[in-house]
């Protein structure tokens, strides 16, 4: 099954449209995106009704238009830490116009023997929305969480360090994920990439999901598709890599060029490529 993969766009529709023409260029059966799909915005006050602008007024057009050309192309959408909750509900508008799939916490059938699964959080970061943001086990990070905002009712309320941790780990939210599909036949979407692999390279630091990293080691899926740290790939020379049978997938993002994969489900080692750094192994 050929796919097209990408992440990271944050609202730049020019790089939707590059990823829908990939998709029909390579005759893709299907287009995935793995998180941070719509614009930041830096005011509270407004941040909510900007995505959900960016949805009802680019996205769906594009998706609509994008729909009739290629009907067969099935489009998912994995939201990240930078999507407010409240703007992403929105996305069951596209869902019930069979436009896109809404793809966190949720398991789609691709084939009589391969699925599609979503995970949108990632661990604690520094950042005020924290919809997507879950506990990675551990101790709590050292940085303030004063600035913590939530959307889950609708608007942006703050949310206190007691409130993110009554919420189910990280490790918790993808053995629940794990029960519901076979994941030796799973495709992963987390907008968080393994932690201590060159997917999760931040110049010396690695950020990546400890959590995660665990289950792939555990459940060895057949492939992970990640995004969030967009720098990993520029400094670990890598987008892709594996851990044990698994291979683990971030195509990185640049503002100024747009990075996606393509690949075969039935032959990834031999037909993993990047729109930039070309096949496995190519990257300099």
């Amino acid at each position: 099954m050929l796919l097209v993969y990408t992440a990271d766009l944050h609202g730049n529709i020019a790089g939707y449209r590059q990823l829908l023409e990939l998709a029909a260029q390579r005759n893709a059966q299907a287009v995935i995106v793995g998180g941070d799909l719509l614009p930041p915005d830096i005011k509270i006050a407004t941040a909510i009704q900007n995505q959900r602008t960016f949805i009802e007024t680019a996205l769906r057009p594009l998706l609509m238009e994008f729909h009739t050309a290629q009907p067969e192309i099935a489009v998912y959408l994995l939201p990240g830490n930078d999507d407010w909750a409240a703007a992403i509900a929105a996305l069951d508008d596209l869902d019930q116009e069979g436009l896109a799939y809404p793809l966190h916490q949720r398991v789609f059938a691709l084939t009589d023997d391969l699925w599609l699964a979503g995970y949108a959080c990632v661990p604690l970061t520094p950042f005020r929305i924290k919809d997507y943001e879950r506990h990675d086990g551990g101790d709590l990070p050292s940085y303030s969480f004063a600035m913590a905002y939530t959307s889950a009712g609708g608007q942006p309320e703050k949310a206190s360090v007691a409130t993110m941790l009554r919420q189910p780990t990280i490790a918790e939210d993808l053995e629940a994920l794990a029960r519901r599909s076979n994941p030796a036949r799973t495709i992963y979407v987390s907008h968080a990439p393994p932690h201590d692999t060159g997917l999760d390279l931040m110049r010396s630091k690695h950020a990546g999901s400890r959590s995660l990293r665990a289950f792939i080691e555990q459940h060895q899926p057949l492939l992970t598709l990640h995004g969030h740290i967009h720098e990993a790939p520029q400094v670990s020379r890598r987008y892709a890599e594996r851990l044990g049978q698994t291979w683990c997938v971030n195509p990185g993002h640049d503002r100024q060029v747009f990075y996606a994969v393509t690949f075969d489900t039935d032959d990834l080692a031999g037909t993993l490529w990047h729109t930039v750094y070309g096949s496995i192994g190519s990257i300099q």
